[in-house]
């Protein structure tokens, strides 16, 4: 009976998601197809042979006997087994099934089946039993503040195929038998058992957060461990504070983590992504100072990922963190999970916002009537002449003829007072022990706030849509063996001006109010003599529009072996990737004719000077960029507890070709290659003394090939000082006290427009010219890049930190204090003189700069009644010093750049 239900069940959702979604539908027939899985396997099991001979041998030896020959397990209650009964029977590869029902069916034993285990309980005479009906329950699942928790896996204890989780508002419905147990699970939480009777209407179910970190596991590099074993400086950011309605993930997280800071150089949609920073730039340039970011394992940009298809979001910061990441950890890591299906029935979820958009700020401009006043000022008080005379500002004043005496406020003319955003995200996730599905699909669209002109026969409005596909499936074929295949995506559409936005505002921002009008009552438009247009309204709306595309699809394919029959905790895991990224920008522009309104004739018509003599059809450019890359690893892993003892180990090897589709030269074609090896061990005792070290082993195409290959270790301690026995008077006050040390080494590869540092370039000049009037011209070749034996870029960081818990654990401070030495900078030298002939000074490994700072995060959660309270608090600081950049000694000491402060950053956020 119960499996019909399932059955019908699978057969209703199934339908759902096929009017859904095709994609879906390939996911949940892979579903179903796995759902009886286990109903399978347990035959398998039943069917293994068994040659056993039982000579008065007590119950409890001869399943022992049993079990050995059938390669499985039993479980029972002492009570129920019977040694003073002594078996005597003989099988010669007898089926298990056909032991069983001998061995166990004259003393009154039944069983039943989970995985590889053989569950024994008491047969109930048919007389005595009593018939359970299924019985519909409902409840909701919350935290110990109130707060709904979505997302809960609920599953039947007795048979875990029946199962489901909790919508967006936190409830759950699931048919089960009368006085069951129930069994909720949620990462974060304490898995909690609830027995429910039929006497209870609905289910009120509290669960409470992993305790001190005790039970809470983190991502972390290549891995995941306890919280509470941690030794690096590492953050996590919570999922629900960053989804914002933006068009970028990067533009959400300014002051969510300590030591992460987020600079937002342009709002144009499209184009405003925010350079992250982790505790600084430790280098020369901003663009080689940005951190390693990984999505699902992958190196992978995150500007247009969805926020509502992220199951977890870290931030590494020390060398113990990043030391595994080796020449890509000197900058610091952020590591992204997208999100997975949970065993139960299909769950749907669906999110709407929509909103307006407007400007922080705008600059107030003048007036016309104020800017001829003052600008005639301007000029008197220095004893020059008026530039406009009483009558011209009279009239503009009276506005009596806006065409010879315009007052235009460009801000007003060029932007809407608003803009539009929409954002829908829906998903669909569930499954079973044995197979789990996550389908998320998001549209994001908005509208900029530059106004247009409603007669053009184009759109030169700025706007955005983007669609996102994300998309999971975890299968496990065998007990031991776990494959996890992920596919996502998205399309990002970018409609704007031809003109750049940068010009437009530019020009809005230094057009006088009086110079000229938009355009004339016939349509002319008006501008000045300068080459190009000036008029910022003719430059949004009547030069043409350019259209871009962006699309990348992602996917990754894991599989994961346990080897317990190897050693108990050892694994293995091999994963490969290919990405796939490209652009392409259409751009249709023109230069519409232009004119300037010299006075009126005796009729009263404007009398025009045509200023610009335009193109009448739209001219059509391309360009296109585009990538693909293959990445691939493999790892060893150990996680074993002995008693108070517990040990990890990680041994992983991984390379990455990304290879650049519009290449437009023979270097740039050649794929960028990364390989590497890293690992790391580590080990705690009873929760409270924890040692951790990594390393990283690295190769990189820009060094000789006898000198390619850096290694890069780290290693760190903690202490938690809150499990030591002489603290338990004060766990009251104080729930938890850990401090954390760490030193190491990180490095960094990346020259900036260079490639194979070792190899010179040569490259043809201009030529030269000499003689009389320069008329003997000779060209010739010469080194372009001249060959350097440079090495890695190294960064040695320090790291002590200090975590608190109290108020019952209301409160948490993490506080971080930090010191880094990044020496061997990839700087063209300065201290070569011009007269030395070169094109380009050579690189070298010279620059210097030392790095240091605190950050620190506040976090307060609590519960008033039916209110709760939720603060969080950053701060971040950090000096940077030039110490060596290989600058010429300065006339004067005042100029020096050495040993003078770089950046001075100090970031709070409440």
């Amino acid at each position: 009976m119960k499996k019909s239900l399932l059955s019908n069940r699978v057969k209703y959702y199934s339908y759902k998601i096929m009017r859904s979604s095709s994609v879906v539908l390939g996911l949940v027939v892979t579903f179903c197809s796995l759902t009886f899985a286990n109903s399978s396997y347990s035959q398998k099991i039943l069917n293994n042979t068994v040659t056993v001979k039982l000579e008065n041998t007590p119950m409890t030896l001869a399943l022992d006997k049993i079990a050995k020959q059938a390669n499985i397990k039993f479980a029972y209650p002492d009570d129920i087994i019977n040694n003073n009964v002594h078996l005597n029977y003989t099988f010669k590869n007898k089926k298990l099934s056909v032991v069983l029902d001998q061995v166990l069916t004259g003393h009154q034993l039944a069983f039943s089946i989970v995985d590889d285990v053989i569950i024994l309980r008491k047969q109930v005479p048919e007389d005595k039993k009593i018939i359970n009906k299924d019985i519909n329950i409902s409840g909701i699942v919350v935290d110990t503040s109130g707060t709904t928790l979505p997302g809960v896996s609920v599953i039947l204890k007795s048979d875990r195929k029946i199962g489901t989780t909790t919508d967006v508002n936190g409830r759950f419905i699931l048919k089960v038998p009368d006085e069951a147990i129930l069994v909720f699970t949620y990462m974060g939480f304490r898995t909690q058992e609830v027995k429910y009777t039929k006497e209870q209407k609905n289910l009120t179910v509290v669960l409470h957060e992993a305790n001190s970190f005790l039970e809470e596991v983190t991502i972390v590099g290549y891995g995941v461990q306890k919280k509470i074993s941690l030794v690096g400086a590492q953050s996590s950011v919570n999922v629900k504070d960053i989804k914002l309605p933006v068009s970028n993930l990067t533009n959400s997280l300014g002051g969510r983590v300590a030591g992460l800071v987020s600079v937002q150089r342009s709002g144009e949609l499209g184009f405003n992504d925010a350079q992250i920073y982790i505790r600084g730039i430790s280098t020369f340039s901003s663009s080689l100072s940005a951190p390693l970011t990984l999505v699902d394992g992958v190196p992978r940009e995150i500007s247009n990922i969805d926020p509502e298809d992220i199951e977890s979001f870290s931030v590494l910061k020390d060398a113990s963190a990043t030391a595994v990441y080796g020449v890509r950890g000197a900058n610091g890591v952020i590591l992204i999970t997208t999100k997975s299906g949970k065993p139960g029935k299909a769950v749907y979820n669906i999110r709407y916002n929509e909103g307006i958009t407007r400007f922080t700020t705008l600059p107030k401009l003048a007036d016309g009537i104020t800017y001829m006043q003052m600008s005639n000022e301007a000029m008197t008080t220095r004893g020059g002449a008026a530039i406009y005379s009483d009558e011209v500002i009279e009239k503009t004043r009276t506005g009596e003829d806006p065409y010879l005496y315009p007052n235009v406020n460009w801000m007003d003319e060029i932007f809407n007072k608003t803009g539009k955003v929409r954002n829908v995200n829906s998903n669909i996730s569930g499954g079973t022990e044995n197979a789990t599905f996550y389908v998320g699909l998001g549209y994001y669209d908005e509208v900029g706030l530059y106004k247009t002109d409603a007669i053009k026969n184009y759109d030169p409005s700025i706007s955005l849509k983007r669609y996102n596909v994300s998309s999971n499936l975890t299968i496990k074929p065998a007990k031991n063996t776990e494959i996890k295949l992920g596919i996502q995506g998205y399309l990002n559409n970018v409609n704007l001006p031809f003109e750049s936005v940068t010009n437009i505002f530019a020009d809005a921002y230094s057009m006088t109010p009086v110079t000229m009008p938009l355009q004339f009552p016939d349509g002319k438009i008006a501008d000045i003599r300068s080459g190009s247009i000036s008029n910022p309204w003719a430059s949004l709306t009547q030069a043409g529009y350019a259209n871009q595309w962006r699309s990348q699809v992602m996917s990754n394919l894991r599989l994961t072996q346990q080897l317990p029959f190897i050693t108990k905790g050892l694994s293995t895991s091999a994963m490969f990737s290919f990405d796939a990224y490209n652009y392409t920008s259409n751009r249709y522009g023109k230069l519409p004719d232009t004119y300037l309104a010299l006075g009126r004739d005796a009729d009263g018509n404007l009398l025009y000077d045509q200023t610009a003599i335009g193109t009448e059809f739209l001219a059509y450019t391309k360009s296109n960029v585009g990538s693909r890359t293959i990445y691939s690893e493999a790892s060893l892993n150990y996680n074993r507890d002995f008693g108070k003892h517990s040990v990890s180990g990680l041994l992983l090897y991984n390379q990455s070709d990304k290879i650049d589709t519009y290449a437009a030269s023979l270097e740039n074609s050649l794929p960028y290659r990364f390989r590497g090896i890293a690992g790391r061990a580590t080990y705690g005792y009873a929760n409270k003394y924890f040692v951790d070290a990594n390393f990283g082993l690295n190769g990189s195409e820009n060094f000789l090939p006898d000198k390619r290959y850096g290694f890069f270790p780290s290693g760190g301690v903690a202490w938690v000082l809150s499990e030591e026995g002489f603290f338990e008077p004060l766990k009251d006050a104080v729930q938890l006290l850990k401090f954390r040390f760490s030193y190491g080494k990180v490095g960094n590869s990346l020259i900036d427009g260079r490639r194979f540092a070792y190899i010179s370039t040569i490259s043809a000049p201009g030529g030269y010219s000499f003689g009389i009037d320069m008329k003997n011209t000779y060209a010739g070749k010469e080194f372009g890049e001249y060959a350097v034996d440079v090495q890695w870029e190294t960064s040695k960081k320090t790291n002590l930190g200090l975590d608190l818990h109290t108020l019952k654990d209301k409160l948490s401070v993490q506080v971080d204090i930090f010191k880094e030495y990044r020496s061997g900078i990839f700087l063209r030298r300065k201290s070569l003189p011009i007269y030395a002939g070169m094109i380009n000074a050579p690189f070298a490994n010279i620059g210097v700069i030392d790095n240091r700072g605190l950050d620190a995060s506040v976090n307060y959660n609590n519960q008033f009644g039916k209110f709760s309270l939720a603060l969080l608090g950053t701060f971040t600081y950090n000096k940077n010093k030039v110490v060596e950049n290989d600058d010429p000694a300065w006339k004067y000491p005042w100029l020096e750049r050495k040993d003078v402060l770089l950046v001075n950053a100090l970031v709070m956020k409440l």
